[in-house]
């Protein structure tokens, strides 16, 4: 039933777009909802940075003011390096700055004191990029790694506390390194200056192996201590190339990851590549927003990270949360569309119904009854097409009246139309035959005459014996062309085809019965038929056909012009073309040219040539009556041609 269709096309149409409003709602929700979860994470490293820059300020501060103190400066400058005053107050600084160690070295480079007793001096610390610019004048502060041997001279244990065995971590790259012993340390060194000369440099550092101190002051002003289901909402994290030296990340066992590794994807492109990372990364046992950055030391190089993530799973929760909400939206309004498509179906489909019935009771023949008007509150649409259904039925009806009366008189006035159309192809055929006897006696006695075989003629008794003549074949020309017309307009035009030597049967006769005309107009006709071309047509027809279009290329060429006639296979057929010089035909008119009483409209050729019109027309039937095909091309002010194809003959094999 209709209403069914239309319910099942809405219907379909809802679930369809409410389907892609889904998808694509949830993608949105998702993508909002972790985007801003991961914009948010950016936010985070920046702080991070924020935190670790301002315990580099710290440093910077310190060693500043240190170095400027006139004890530190005298000393320095008379070389009293084992003054127990300078040692002292190094000593006390350390300590209540909480500096892991902290020394002094000679405008040379030597180092002259460490604030640790146990640790000697004398090495040379040239090659340390901080106390090399620190030496030139320039304060230096940065993160830098330190060997386990320099660890050592710098202060007992910091060695110990740099150390790490690595721990299996799942994701992890590759690696037959088994431990770090290598030290992260945030170092500053600031020239001590005597005027303007550098007496010595001042360096102190903080190691940052096992600094929980400063990822836990991370963890706290960025995440706030936040949990969820008992885990940390966020971590924060510094690595030593892959390896976590300092993390507030916890294994199961609660215990911080020191050891472990970071993944591979993230270590690709953050260590090797220079790159930050911005999205989701497993976490030792966790899937976390992450942000990482590279750590570079003085020199640019790329030797740790800098982390920092949010707990992934809430997020997915919350956005699951939001889509169940959104997923019941939808269902709901998916069941008040579908309830509101059935209803409007019916109310289109119910009167569409009824109009299909009345409609077939149109189509049947029998009387129409009006069909009723819908209910109240139907479509106005639906209303006016009852209404406009009525009208039509009614004009419909009359008009059938009229037409049935019309129709009658159409088949009186056909009936009569045919028999005159009879009577005048009748009068037609036998007034151009019987016109044939007495115009050839005509043109025998023209003949006769000029050639004086009854009597000698002067000029103008000469010239009006040619006159009789020429008008005479117009007139055998007209009788030709009316009897193929009248034959055409019966039906009557059935070749009858037999083996027709084109060269000898065809061709040559035309060229010697317009031997005079071709002479009058200083024209040639070259003709490429080879002897051997056989048609298997009717031979009249076929006569008839070359002679038309020789006859037309003579009267429409330039005098002193030349035809061609030229034949070459084509399959089971023979293609023939008719070429004249001469002003030829305009474009316009090739369309038209095989139309019936259609003459070359061609100014002054016009004037000079006279015609039935029939000529092409007959041409074209006498051709597609053989199953060929015909015409014209032209190159106006320069050419015509007429290419046409008739059936070859085939020798039957015994």
């Amino acid at each position: 039933m209709l209403k069914t269709k239309i319910f099942r096309v809405l219907a379909a149409l809802v679930i369809i777009f409410g389907l892609i409003s889904a998808f694509f709602g949830m993608r949105i929700i998702t993508e909002r909802v972790i985007g801003e979860a991961q914009t948010q994470v950016s936010v985070d490293l920046n702080t991070a940075w924020e935190i670790i820059n301002a315990k580099k300020g710290e440093l910077r501060t310190i060693l500043t003011l240190v170095a400027i103190k006139k004890a530190v400066v005298d000393a320095t400058a008379e070389q009293a390096w084992s003054s127990p005053d300078l040692r002292h107050r190094l000593e006390v600084i350390q300590r209540t700055f909480n500096l892991d160690f902290m020394g002094v070295v000679s405008s040379e480079g030597d180092v002259v004191v460490r604030c640790s007793q146990t640790n000697g001096t004398g090495d040379y610390k040239v090659h340390d990029p901080a106390i090399t610019r620190a030496l030139k004048g320039e304060a230096a502060f940065g993160v830098m790694l330190l060997s386990k041997d320099e660890l050592m001279r710098e202060c007992e244990g910091l060695e110990q506390r740099a150390f790490l065995q690595f721990e299996p971590t799942d994701r992890a790259r590759s690696t037959s390194k088994q431990m770090e012993t290598r030290g992260m340390v945030m170092m500053g060194a600031v020239p001590i200056f005597k005027g303007p000369q550098v007496m010595g440099v001042l360096y102190a550092g903080v190691l940052l192996n096992r600094n929980h101190d400063l990822v836990d002051r991370i963890t706290e002003v960025v995440y706030r201590k936040e949990m969820y289901n008992g885990v940390p909402m966020g971590t924060a994290t510094l690595f030593l190339d892959d390896c976590r030296i300092a993390t507030s990340v916890r294994l199961p066992n609660g215990n911080r990851a020191l050891g472990t590794r970071v993944s591979k994807e993230v270590a690709d492109r953050v260590l090797d590549n220079g790159l930050s990372w911005l999205g989701p990364a497993f976490v030792v046992k966790q899937s976390y927003l992450s942000a990482y950055d590279p750590i570079r030391d003085l020199d640019g190089r790329i030797i740790g990270m800098l982390y920092v993530g949010r707990l992934e799973q809430p997020f997915h929760d919350l956005t699951s949360s939001i889509m169940w909400r959104y997923a019941g939206l939808m269902i709901a309004g998916l069941v008040a569309a579908l309830i509101l498509a059935f209803m409007l179906a019916g109310r289109v489909a119910n009167p569409v119904h009824t109009l299909v019935l009345a409609a077939q009771k149109i189509n049947r023949g029998e009387q129409h009854v009006p069909v009723p008007p819908p209910i109240h509150g139907s479509c106005d649409e639906v209303h006016k097409l009852v209404v406009a259904f009525n009208e039509m039925a009614r004009s419909l009806g009359e008009r059938e009246a009229s037409l049935r009366e019309a129709n009658g008189k159409l088949a009186d006035a056909n009936k009569s139309l045919k028999g005159l159309n009879q009577s005048y192809m009748d009068m037609l055929g036998f007034v151009s035959h019987e016109l044939k006897s007495p115009v050839a006696s005509i043109m025998n006695y023209a003949f006769l005459l000029q050639q004086n075989k009854i009597g000698s003629l002067n000029e103008m008794q000469a010239k009006a014996a040619a006159n009789i003549e020429t008008n005479c074949k117009r007139i055998v020309e007209m009788v030709r062309h009316y009897l193929n017309l009248s034959r055409i307009e019966t039906g009557e035009l059935t070749p009858v085809p037999t083996r027709v030597n084109v060269a000898e049967e065809v061709i040559s006769p035309i060229l010697q019965g317009f031997e005079r005309d071709l002479a009058l107009r200083s024209m040639k006709v070259d003709t490429a038929v080879d002897a051997n071309t056989v048609l298997f047509s009717d031979l009249n027809m076929t006569h008839e056909v070359f002679e038309n279009l020789v006859s037309n290329a003579i009267k429409y060429g330039k005098d002193g012009g030349n035809i061609q006639i030229a034949a070459r296979p084509s399959g089971t057929m023979i293609e023939f073309s008719v070429r004249n010089e001469g002003p030829g035909i305009p474009l316009d008119k090739l369309d038209t040219l095989f139309q019936k009483f259609t003459r070359l409209e061609d100014g002054q050729l016009v004037r000079k040539q006279k015609g039935t019109g029939l000529g092409l027309f007959i041409t074209r039937h006498i051709i597609e009556a053989h199953k060929g095909s015909v015409h014209a091309t032209s190159q106006p002010g320069e050419w015509a041609e007429f290419r046409f194809t008739l059936p070859t003959y085939k020798q039957e094999k015994n």
